[in-house]
Formats: structure tokens, sequence, C-alpha cells
């Protein structure tokens, strides 16, 4: 026909300008535990930092106030946001980095409707400020075998879609578990408007929780005796179970086998013995149990990116420059506790745990 044009044909893009992904970096989320007990500096992190008590007090100072974290409470702080953490007592934290543009967007889907929840906390309306919240200890105690987890993420074991596929899962589950914080007293408790079904096809106990104390004692030896040459063998006869049984009990409740978890033991306390004191890498890594030092130092690189020597002579920055700094793929670059700070800060080393990860009627390891 006259006058009549032809529709225009899409031309793709060329290779070098198609959009990139929204994360380009390798982690989106760490999880650290820590045994702090002394201060740290005043330190900044590019994401968003929450810190969870397990045991113990910390304060933490921020530019907005201080605040006094005891078993249960966690506190957010947005990127960008210099803070301070003071060890009150014998501490176990867990401390999550989340990249921030990865939190608000999961978060934006796990709390579909804004009005449901407290102010201040969704997403859309979270400054970055300091947030305040109370999940409880038991709460926590839920969510921890998911952060341990989380700690193993990056340490090479997956190929980078599986662990940017497992990070989602596991924040997912972590929301789940907490979410009834996040949500407003007078509207938690409001029923949904789903009948109630007659069909009960379960009518009694379908669990045992007797295996929970048999993968809560192993874990607590493994704890208070690191330094001992564990094998899953050796394990398995200290609480009469076979090695087969032992590792599916203890993986079902922690989420990580005997030894990874024996090796997450020993690496948060050679953690601290490079943070807090003056010991060789020789001597920290055979305090914790491992005789060989490059051991200690190769799985101490996988977590932080940096050796522990480099570690130690490479204070965190207190000031951060996006655009003149790069940044490997973990939030901790360098020793962060302020050894020769206050002398009301000075705390004796931590020699053993206080709680059990699993059972909260058992002492710990």
């Amino acid at each position: 026909m006259s006058g009549s044009r032809s529709l225009p044909t899409r031309v793709p893009p060329p290779m070098d300008r198609v959009e990139t992904p929204p994360f380009t970096e390798p982690a989106m989320l760490v999880a650290v535990e820590s045994t702090p007990t002394l201060p740290t500096n005043r330190v900044v992190f590019d994401e968003t930092t929450i810190v969870h008590v397990m045991e113990g007090a910390v304060e933490l100072q921020s530019a907005e106030g201080s605040f006094l974290l005891t078993p249960g409470h966690s506190l957010a702080i947005g990127p960008g946001r210099w803070c301070v953490m003071k060890p009150r007592t014998q501490t176990r934290l867990w401390t999550v980095y989340v990249d921030e543009r990865f939190l608000r967007t999961q978060m934006g889907w796990l709390l579909p409707d804004k009005t449901r929840v407290q102010p201040g906390i969704h997403p859309h309306d979270w400054d970055g400020d300091p947030l305040l919240l109370n999940p409880g200890v038991s709460t926590l105690r839920l969510v921890e075998p998911l952060w341990r987890q989380m700690s193993v993420l990056y340490d090479g074991s997956y190929p980078p879609e599986v662990a940017a596929a497992r990070a989602v899962e596991l924040f997912a589950r972590w929301v789940g578990i907490v979410a009834p914080t996040f949500v407003m007293p007078d509207v938690s408790q409001l029923r949904l408007g789903v009948e109630v079904s007659s069909f009960r096809p379960i009518r009694g106990r379908l669990t045992n929780t007797s295996t929970l104390g048999q993968a809560g004692r192993a874990a607590q030896i493994l704890r208070e005796r690191m330094h001992e040459p564990w094998t899953v063998g050796t394990l398995a006869e200290e609480v009469a179970l076979s090695r087969a049984h032992l590792t599916r009990l203890f993986t079902f409740h922690t989420g990580v086998a005997p030894m990874r978890f024996l090796t997450e033991v020993r690496l948060t306390e050679f953690t601290r013995l490079i943070e807090e004191t003056d010991q060789s890498v020789a001597h920290a890594a055979q305090s914790v149990g491992w005789t060989d030092p490059r051991t200690a130092s190769s799985w101490f690189h996988r977590r932080f990116g940096v050796t522990p020597s480099q570690y130690r002579l490479n204070p965190h920055p207190r000031r951060v420059d996006r655009m003149t700094s790069v940044e490997p793929p973990f939030p901790a670059l360098g020793r962060v506790t302020a050894a020769d700070s206050e002398p009301d800060a000075q705390f004796s080393p931590r020699s053993s745990d206080t709680s059990s990860l699993l059972d909260p009627g058992m002492s710990g390891g």
C-alpha cells in the first residue's frame, strides 16, 4: 500500500552494552561469628551491618547514639555509617554483612504489606540509622544454623550460581523466622480468613527431640576441646554414636558436618587471637588445634581475603572512599580492635564458650 510504513526491526544491543546484573559482587551476604573481648576502632562498612548478640553484652556507639545490646537483641546499621563496639562481658556475636540493594530488594518482597509493618522497619522507610530490635534469644538460636551455613557459602565449595541461590534461600528462611518482630502487635494476631479444616492427618508427635541433645553435646565437646586432634570417629566414640549416625544428626541440627563445624569454631577463636593478641600465627594456630600454621592461614584467607599477617598490618579503614578504594568481596579487611583504648576496656582472653549452640539447657563449650 502506498504511504504505509514497515514496522522497525528491533536490533539487539551489542554484547558490550548489555545491561549488567544488579549484583556484581561475588558475595551478597556474609555471616561471621565472633567472640570479642576488646573494643573496636571507629569503623565504617560499605554493607548493611546487622549485629546479633547470642551471649554477653556489647555497647554499640554510633553518630546517632549508644545502644546496649544484650542476648536476644539485634541491631542493623546502614552502609557508610561509623560504629564502635565495646564488649561489656564475654560476648558471642553473629554479624551479617549484607549488600544494601540485595537487602532492600529481598525485604521488599518478603514484607509485601507495608501497613502491617512497624514504622521505620520496612525497606521503603528505613533510612539506614541504627535500628534496634529484640527478636529474643530463642528466636536467634533458631536462626543460628542458617548463619552458620551463610558463613561457609563463599569458601569455594559452591559454584557462584549455587552460592547465590543458597544466599537467597537462607536469607528468606531467616526473615521467615524473625518476621513477627517486624509486624505491628495489633495486626500480628489477625486471622487471615482461612477456614480451619477438619482434615487433620497428623494426630501426634512425629519427632524425637533426644537426638538434638546428642548433636548438641557433640557441638559442645568440639567448642570446649577444639585443640584436640578430632576425627569423626573419635567424636562418634565420645557421644556413643556411629560415625554415619553422628554425621547425619549433626548436619541436620547445625547445618554443617562435624569436622566443618570444628573448622569454623577453630577459625573463630583463631581470628580472635589474631585480632586481640600478639601471639604468633603459629602459636595461635596451635592453641586452637591446628598443628600446621599454613592450615590456619589458608582458612583465615578464605574468610577475610587476606593472610593473618596482612590483617594485623592493615587496620580496617576508618573512612571509606568508594571512588578510590578497591574492595575484595568480604567486608572485614583488617584488624578493628583498639587494644590500646581506655583502661576500662581491657578484658581477659576468652578461654571457653559458656552456652550451647543448640540446647538452651546445656552448658556450652
